[in-house]
């Protein structure tokens, strides 16, 4: 009997259009969850918009503040708490933290401490939404906000151009929250979560992780408080189911940070888990005493004069308070928290030498940390080439780069096979790191101060001509080899040519903006062009070796004019 084929199964495209199709029918049906669909997607859209201008409007100032912070724990959190109040994103502050540690740029106790300081100014969001969000009619505010964003957008530029996106975001923040309450006004008759009495301690847990799904299904810890905010001002949501939802956002932040170390490098990983170590145990004990803090915030909000029914108030002052708490617990366990992340999160033991270090995803985010990025691997290719171009005039570096070259190291007998190829050298160590750094650099998309720009270029095309400086190198070192013997008529000359590389190498690596980098090669030039001719004319030395002896300085002086500092590139 055959057998019947079975049916096909959907496609993954097929079953999203049903999704959607069904999500628009429900909505379609029911304009209340239309109206808080619409007002949590313009909230989201707005918090995006608000963003991607900040970080334009700032060209980097905020990066520079932030690292300039990070060298005192109390000064880490004071200006990771002001700085994610001002731009109202402790995402944008916990990725930037990343971003500086996989640089290099701070080390992981002060970034530790900078993203502590972003839970506590993530809380004025809270304070915002509760105080004037859900007491004024935004939306008469909202209006001449976006007009104003949308048509700025449209004609200005540059940092004028962030203004309008500030306006534009801040304006449809607005229109969210008013979609919102009006959303949970209009369901107030038809829907009552009073149900939600969370009396038995067991429904605590529940509501922390409802307030991590919802987190993580928003990637916004803002909007999930509007939701609970807006709900408990319009009486479909108990206090104290609230205020455990509350801490499950806080939770629900680390996902973010999560999902930005799969990018990173062991050290943004390292961050990563310290931001979920905080929210963790800052939460743990928030649920564990949440009777005793509820009952404290109720007695601070008796002597600020806050009414007893003040429950969005008093929610916004159990959020600040609870991550308050957190950083007193967690302030004397930094070093040690650190130590243990550097034990559980230990750097690769073996790594390619061609391997960029700190060209991760975290450093795009950000105009200074792609610019210390750049720069820390543009360092690295430059000791590299250094290292091989000491092969290519068949010295060794620590005697070229640590001190001063001496006479006696290049008069040296040779042995050419002790010599790496320096062709095979660079397609093993100096082309693939050139290639990630190129291409970090095309990839770039962030704001960039004009300065910015000019050292971005300036490092491009040192690298540029670092490489351009080893490929000269390499057909140096191929003549130098034909001409290692000690019975070699030329040998002393290339000793000399040889000497005289080492020295420019050497004021390169240790005082690279000294002038005159190519003064002794061309002295050496000089006197053997001279000494050439006076041996050409009493007949001994064929041309064709003194034309290949002019043809090495010839390359090696435009090896060292290659490695010559460019303006800018400092």
């Amino acid at each position: 009997m055959p057998r019947l084929a079975s049916p096909p199964m959907p496609s993954r495209g097929a079953l999203e259009g049903l999704g959607l199709a069904a999500a628009a029918a429900l909505l379609a049906a029911r304009l209340d969850l239309a109206t808080l669909a619409a007002g949590l997607g313009l909230f989201l859209w707005g918090m995006s918009h608000l963003e991607d201008a900040i970080k334009r409007l700032s060209g980097g100032t905020l990066d520079r503040w932030l690292h300039a912070a990070t060298r005192g724990p109390l000064r880490a959190i004071g200006v990771g708490a002001l700085s994610t109040a001002l731009v109202q994103s402790s995402s944008l502050i916990t990725l930037l933290a990343m971003s500086f540690v996989g640089a290099g740029l701070v080390a992981l106790p002060g970034a530790i401490a900078l993203i502590f300081g972003a839970n506590l100014g993530t809380t004025t969001g809270a304070w915002l939404i509760a105080g004037p969000g859900l007491e004024v009619d935004l939306a008469r505010y909202a209006m001449p906000l976006l007009a104003l964003g949308l048509i700025g957008g449209r004609l200005l530029q540059g940092s004028r151009a962030g203004v309008a996106g500030v306006l534009l975001g801040v304006g449809l923040l607005f229109l969210g929250i008013d979609f919102m309450k009006l959303g949970f006004e209009s369901w107030q008759d038809g829907l009552s979560l009073d149900g939600l009495a969370g009396e038995r301690f067991w429904h605590w847990p529940l509501f922390v992780l409802f307030g991590v799904a919802a987190t993580v299904v928003m990637q916004s810890s803002h909007a999930t408080l509007l939701i609970i905010l807006a709900a408990l001002a319009s009486g479909q949501l108990p206090y104290l189911p609230a205020l455990a939802i509350a801490i499950g956002a806080n939770v629900g932040t680390t996902v973010t940070a999560l999902m930005g170390a799969l990018g990173a490098g062991t050290a943004g990983r390292r961050l990563a888990g310290a931001h979920l170590v905080f929210n963790l145990v800052t939460a743990c004990v928030a649920l564990a005493l949440l009777l005793p803090l509820a009952s404290l915030v109720d007695a601070l909000a008796g002597l600020v004069g806050l009414a007893p029914d003040a429950w969005t108030l008093k929610l916004a002052l159990f959020h600040t308070l609870f991550n308050g708490l957190g950083i007193l617990l967690m302030l004397p366990w930094i070093p040690r928290l650190a130590s243990r992340l550097e034990r559980w999160l230990p750097d690769p033991v073996r790594r390619d030498p061609a391997q960029a270090r700190y060209l991760d995803d975290t450093a795009l985010a950000h105009a200074d940390t792609a610019v210390t990025a750049m720069a820390q691997e543009a360092r690295r290719l430059e000791r590299r080439a250094y290292h091989l171009l000491c092969a290519a005039i068949l010295m060794p570096s620590a005697e070229v780069i640590g001190h001063p070259p001496d006479r006696a190291v290049a008069r040296a007998p040779i042995a050419p096979d002790d010599w790496p190829s320096v062709n095979a050298r660079y397609h093993e160590r100096i082309k693939p790191l050139l290639a990630e750094i190129l291409a970090f650099h095309a990839r770039i998309d962030v704001p960039l101060t004009e300065d910015q720009r000019r050292h971005l270029a300036a490092l491009n095309e040192h690298c540029l001509r670092l490489v351009e400086a080893v490929r000269f190198g390499e057909v140096l070192q191929r003549s130098l080899l034909r001409h290692a013997a000690p019975d070699s008529p030329l040998r002393e000359a290339h000793d000399a040519l040889r000497m005289a590389v080492a020295e420019g190498l050497n004021r390169l690596a240790n005082a690279p903006d000294t002038p005159g980098i190519g003064t002794a090669l061309e002295e050496t030039r000089h006197h053997w062009q001279h000494e050439l001719a006076e041996r050409l004319r009493a007949r001994r030395l064929d041309a064709w070796p003194a034309s290949s002896l002019m043809n090495d300085f010839h390359q090696a002086g435009r090896l060292l004019a290659a490695l010559a500092p460019a303006e800018g590139a400092a």
